[in-house]
């Protein structure tokens, strides 16, 4: 009960904040610093779904990432994307530890995020796909991709002057992850990672 009351109040500070930003963006005049209150607005957001999920749960350290994701991907849609753009989600019914489910998260946030304001100018037609699956026992790999005009041949995430690409770099560091980068009709940004796979209680050290 005591866990379940401090993710639901973790949640409501998290909602709060996100409500200030969002009412500071409105108040501002130049659309530059609008969306960086946007897109700080966004990040509060993505992490108040965790803790909205959690407190919905019986399990308090694990997040239903399909679920999460999914409605993630709905909120930023709603806040950055146009008709033209659509997406779908490919996520496998996993468990993920709430310190894993946090920083792949935000990893999908800035990646969408990005995708919706760059990858698509003019009213182009697009498609973003977001899918997580598990290549071997405790492996994963995380996907954003879209089919927009590309990243640019000589932009490195880690050397990027955007926080958004910045940070992508550093949540994959903070997986102990490996970041690839594959660019052709569009972007694909693959991360790699590994969380601890739980051992049986009655395991014996050999």
């Amino acid at each position: 009960i005591l866990l379940k009351e401090v993710h639901h109040r973790v949640k409501n500070n998290l909602q709060i904040i996100s409500s200030l930003l969002n009412l500071q963006a409105e108040a501002l005049n130049d659309p530059r610093d609008q969306a960086l209150f946007m897109e700080s607005e966004t990040r509060v957001r993505s992490m108040a779904l965790i803790h909205e999920r959690l407190y919905k749960s019986e399990d308090f350290a694990r997040v239903e990432f399909k679920e999460y994701i999914e409605s993630l991907v709905v909120s930023l849609f709603h806040s950055f994307g146009h008709g033209g753009v659509t997406y779908h989600v490919d996520v496998e019914e996993v468990r993920l530890p709430i310190d894993v489910a946090i920083p792949c998260g935000l990893i999908v946030n800035e990646l969408i995020t990005n995708a919706l304001k760059h990858a698509f100018p003019g009213g182009r037609l697009g498609h973003i796909t977001v899918s997580l699956h598990q290549e071997s026992e405790g492996r994963f790999i995380l996907e954003v991709q879209d089919n927009g005009i590309g990243l640019p041949e000589d932009l490195r995430p880690s050397e990027a002057k955007s926080l958004g690409l910045h940070l992508v770099t550093i949540l994959t560091r903070q997986l102990q992850g490996e970041l690839e980068i594959r660019r052709g009709e569009g972007t694909l940004f693959r991360v790699h990672f590994g969380i601890s796979v739980p051992q049986p209680a009655d395991a014996k050290e050999e």
